[in-house]
């Protein structure tokens, strides 16, 4: 059997053509021309596959970007791997930058570029799609058009989230007729924020309206709905909209009333959906083969299998440990670590989010914390234990390598060298966005609305599917708080979400973000000073080939927060875009 790469994927050639770069090749890949009503209207596989020229964006070598905007720049990970994989100076031009809010410019990291470039492909992708759908299929084909059209619509509005949510104001792409790259270079961003979140809701709104369920998907396609955009996401989607068009409609405008009408749409959207999205038993099983396209399955990707590792979708594979096809980059924090519950007798971690999230490597010094012994089964994958570098090799140290990784996104290897790789693989796809995440949205928005006993309902179903008792808040601030750090707890290190979660909330109550960041900076350094003096920590790196002080140990540590605020709020807009984009302004706070 073929490696697999993205569910239904492999017919997307059939309907588009092919793509030819223009003078912006940093902005967007146009098309030569359309779908034209030539191609295989009698096969609804093929015309389903349009979609995913949209999505695969994500995997044309910017994914990376979006897991170390999205987690790095917040309290939920640290830079980790080594210099070398990061242009081999302390304060660097990708990584560092993000974790520390120190030297972002326009022109100073090609992550933001990437972010900026994989999102416009992937929405003028969508836009061809649409403009084809509607132009050629005639009404026999409507059961198939209005669904395709509808699915275009959430991808396109997936998109146009990172955009807003990273830059702030952006460009909205002409949506009718194909247009020339001058004209592309005379497009503007000048509307607000919250004008570009009413386009989106309204996007997720039609798609809503006509998108197939699981079910009719698998009627419409005589295929499994597994990798399709279905009405479950088009929901979720518009719930996670909504949650942010209120934020901003109260930090721009100061229009509680709309917010308010938000929060009460939430609150429906999530009453819909909590019956037909059951959470999985399995907290840790989502992120392995087994928990592919499981009940809470929202948004899913399918991923790319190889003979020697999972090297899953672009954006994943930096967060796997260097011995298993990885770099080690995107380590969860000592304070993500910290916010999981305990037994309150033994202290040890209950909480099996916990196990699904955070695997360690061997002891080392900027480990921080006592390890587990080898016996524990989240420090292995497939029985491998999780090897560490030397503890004296100053590259590491100066790195802030911390041999901690992110238990969702490493893989299993083979079982054994005359195996195949379809059948013994991790093979766990790209999740964005679950039922779990989606009940914690209506929980806070319920919140909102003045329905706390709902609320508490939605934080509980998740709380138990976690091993954990009902909330010990259950009204006021506390509880609020309470639906934060669950909603942390459970997504962490998943997609790109924490550094979007702390802006938004920061909106809402100033201060939230400044103190999560300084808390991150806090708990590293403690975990690491306290176990300086055990015999697998200081000792090992105090060598005579690197002699080091402790008091001098902190400046090593790239952890200096540069956070400002509102400033950090958004990236700046690159410089190949204003190059490009005649007429583009740059974010307020980089002008």
């Amino acid at each position: 059997m073929k490696n697999k790469r993205i569910i239904i994927t492999t017919v997307m050639t059939g309907l588009l053509a092919g793509f030819l770069s223009s003078c912006m090749d940093n902005f967007l890949d146009k098309p030569a021309h359309n779908m034209t009503p030539s191609v295989s209207l009698n096969d609804p596989i093929k015309l389903s596959s349009s979609v995913y020229s949209a999505i695969l964006t994500l995997g044309e070598g910017q994914g990376d970007a979006f897991s170390t905007m999205g987690e790095i720049a917040s309290d939920n990970a640290l830079r980790g791997s080594i210099l070398s994989d990061a242009g081999g100076i302390t304060h660097n031009r990708l990584y560092n930058q993000f974790q520390n809010f120190y030297g972002i410019t326009p022109s100073s990291t090609n992550y933001i570029n990437d972010i900026w470039t994989a999102s416009y492909k992937g929405i003028d992708r969508t836009n061809i799609n649409i403009r084809a759908l509607e132009s050629y299929f005639d009404e026999f084909m409507s059961k198939y058009k209005n669904g395709l059209i509808a699915e275009n619509r959430v991808v396109r509005a997936f998109f146009y989230m990172m955009l807003v949510n990273t830059f702030g104001e952006v460009v909205i792409l002409p949506e009718e007729g194909d247009i020339t790259p001058a004209e592309y270079a005379r497009l503007t961003n000048d509307k607000s924020v919250t004008q570009l979140y009413d386009y989106i809701v309204e996007d997720l709104r039609q798609a809503v309206k006509y998108i197939p369920t699981k079910q009719e998907w698998t009627e419409l396609y005589t295929t499994d709905w597994q990798g399709r955009a279905h009405l479950g996401t088009a929901q979720g989607l518009l719930a996670k909209a909504l949650l942010y068009q209120a934020a901003n409609e109260i930090y721009f405008n100061h229009d509680q009333e709309k917010a308010d009408k938000c929060y009460e749409e939430i609150v429906e959207i999530v009453k819909a959906m909590e019956e037909d999205y059951p959470l999985h038993n399995n907290f840790e099983e989502i992120f392995r083969r087994a928990g592919n396209y499981c009940s809470e399955s929202l948004f899913e990707i399918g991923t790319e299998s190889t003979s020697t590792g999972d090297t899953r979708f672009a954006g994943w594979r930096p967060s796997q440990p260097r011995s298993y096809n990885g770099y080690g980059r995107v380590a969860p924090t000592l304070n993500l670590i910290n916010q999981y519950e305990t037994d309150g007798s033994t202290g040890e971690i209950i909480d099996t989010r916990y196990f699904g999230t955070v695997l360690f490597g061997v002891t080392n010094p900027l480990s921080g914390m006592k390890h587990p012994e080898n016996s524990s089964p989240f420090r292995k994958i497939n029985g491998d234990q999780i090897n560490g570098v030397a503890f004296n090799n100053k590259n590491l140290l100066a790195a802030g390598w911390p041999n901690r990784y992110s238990r969702k996104a490493a893989q299993e290897k083979p079982v054994g060298t005359g195996d195949t790789p379809q059948t013994n693989l991790g093979g766990c796809n790209l999740k964005l966005l679950r039922m779990g995440e989606v009940l914690l949205i209506g929980a806070e928005a319920a919140y909102y609305a003045g329905e706390e006993g709902l609320a508490v309902k939605w934080l509980n179903l998740v709380r138990h599917r976690a091993n954990l008792k009902d909330s010990p808040s259950t009204s006021g601030t506390a509880l609020l708080e309470q639906i934060w750090k669950d909603k942390r707890l459970e997504i962490a290190l998943e997609w790109s979400n924490r550094y979007y979660e702390l802006v938004r909330i920061d909106k809402l109550y100033a201060g939230y973000m400044m103190a999560a960041m300084d808390a991150k900076v806090n708990d590293e350094f403690n975990g690491i000073e306290q176990h300086l003096d055990n015999i697998n920590g200081w000792g090992a790196i105090n060598k005579p080939n690197f002699p080091i002080t402790k008091e001098n140990f902190r400046t090593m540590i790239p952890l200096c927060n540069k956070l400002e605020l509102p400033r950090n709020y958004t990236m700046p807009i690159p410089t190949t875009v204003l190059s490009d984009m005649l007429n583009v302004k740059q974010t307020q706070y980089y002008r």
